[in-house]
């Protein structure tokens, strides 16, 4: 009598916690990111201390394995070991694990082993699951909730930095008129945006130049004075 009251609790346990599988390898690119504060031929004024140019360009591995929330929203319940509280704002992103008994796709909450599932609608599945059967919890989904009912999340992509690749990261910032004319600053940052103290360079250029040549950039300037300049970037 007791092993088949063994066998009953099994199945039932069985039947009420969602399992999953962990995901395939995501198919991936490599893309070319090349952030610029400017566009060639456009004509622009920046102040005393401000960027006349900003240039970030790197290579990067792009995957299709993230989903975004669409507004703000909580999901909470579980008692014990199970318990979650999740806060999350528009624009927080959760990051595919695999993929459910239903066969969409989990994703990780964020300090907790937990995760739980979107269907193709963009919506909460009503299910919860750990990578482990059994540390999944009982019923799922049931013993939480999400608030508002109607959160939705989208499939975006990650972008990883291929900084081995090889990357560029610099600025020039206008400082003003001095003695002897136009007076720029050019510096070079690492990869994460910290300052190469070895790479900072004062540019200074007479006071009546039309042209300004340094490296590969050509900046036409159209006035300066001692508060601002107005300028175009012709080439880079």
């Amino acid at each position: 009598m007791k092993k088949l009251l063994l066998i009953a609790s099994y199945v039932l346990l069985s039947g009420c916690t969602t399992s999953m599988k962990m995901a395939e390898q995501v198919p991936s690119r490599v893309e070319q990111i090349d952030f610029k504060n400017y566009e060639i031929d456009k004509r622009k004024k920046v102040f005393v201390g401000e960027q006349i140019i900003a240039r970030k360009s790197y290579k990067a591995v792009i995957k299709s394995n993230l989903f975004k929330a669409m507004n703000d929203f909580t999901l909470s319940g579980g008692i014990a070991t199970t318990s979650i509280n999740l806060a999350a704002t528009t624009g927080d992103t959760f990051r595919v694990a695999g993929y459910n008994e239903l066969n969409n796709p989990v994703v990780n909450i964020p300090g907790s082993y937990f995760m739980f599932g979107i269907d193709s609608n963009g919506n909460w599945d009503m299910t919860v699951m750990s990578p482990s059967f059994w540390t999944s919890p009982i019923g799922s989904g049931s013993q939480y909730n999400i608030s508002p009912t109607n959160t939705i999340f989208q499939k975006v992509e990650s972008t990883t930095p291929f900084s081995e690749a090889g990357y560029i990261n610099h600025e020039i910032v206008f400082t003003g008129i001095g003695a002897s004319g136009i007076s720029l600053i050019y510096r070079e940052y690492t990869f994460e945006n910290m300052a190469r103290s070895d790479f900072k360079q004062e540019l200074i250029y007479p006071i009546d130049t039309k042209k300004i040549r340094f490296r590969n950039y050509l900046i036409s300037v159209h006035s300066v004075d001692s508060s601002e300049i107005e300028f175009t970037v012709a080439q880079d």
